[in-house]
């Protein structure tokens, strides 16, 4: 398989942006679109056509000779299926970095991860699999963020913090320094986080309180 060659999965909105990115990066030639809406077959995104799941993605990677693919979602559920659904098909999730990202040498960047235009990516900070970093998103030094997690744009994530896995931080939100996100928990847009987010729960305001309960879940984690 082309070594240069990349599927992207999905053609919606973050596809668009994600197909952007690919292309000016420059590093990898964006050879199709795979997305599960039949109507969406045969159209054009930013010139690249797109393609139905009918075959499977390892078909459809092995027809457009491509050893590697980039899941455009942004629901975190749907992205962590997809992921292992690459994985399961001896496909490799590949990482897409803006090249207008700050994205430091000292941060450490697993497999399938996405950082967007304008992001920022500061030292110390490490990004498990499958990560979005939103367009214009904030991530200061010595920050984690666990898998499958999504820092929507706009977001400031200071110095020291930790968001859990399936967590999302909303555009705009600020997070202060050495707070925990917890897993599944989603802190709305341009809420200021002065406290720690326990696990499953919606915040928003300034300061953020808590104001529901975030019930979705992956299907299986593994």
């Amino acid at each position: 398989m082309g070594n240069k060659r990349v599927l992207v999965w999905g053609a919606g909105g973050h596809g668009k942006v994600i197909v952007d990115a690919l292309m000016a990066g420059g590093e990898w030639e964006v050879a199709g679109i795979l997305d599960e809406d039949e109507e969406k077959r045969g159209v054009e995104v930013l010139g690249v056509k797109v393609f139905s799941l009918e075959v499977g993605v390892a078909e459809t990677a092995k027809r457009l000779d491509c050893a590697r693919v980039a899941i455009a979602i942004g629901d975190n559920y749907a992205r962590f299926e997809k992921f292992k659904q690459v994985r399961r098909a001896g496909l490799m999730p590949v990482n897409v970095v803006h090249p207008s990202a700050h994205v430091s040498c000292f941060v450490k960047i697993a497999e399938g991860v996405t950082i967007l235009a304008g992001a920022t990516i500061n030292p110390g900070t490490t990004i498990e699999d499958n990560v979005c970093v939103n367009t214009s998103a904030s991530v200061d030094h010595d920050n984690y963020l666990e898998r499958s997690c999504h820092i929507f744009p706009n977001a400031t994530l200071t110095g020291g913090v930790r968001i859990a896995e399936f967590a999302y931080v909303g555009s705009g939100a600020v997070i202060a320094p050495n707070l925990k996100v917890e897993k599944y928990s989603y802190v709305g847009a341009g809420a200021v986080v002065l406290a720690d987010v326990a696990e499953g729960t919606i915040v928003f305001g300034v300061p953020a309180k808590v104001r529901g309960e975030q019930k979705k879940r992956p299907g299986k984690e593994n």
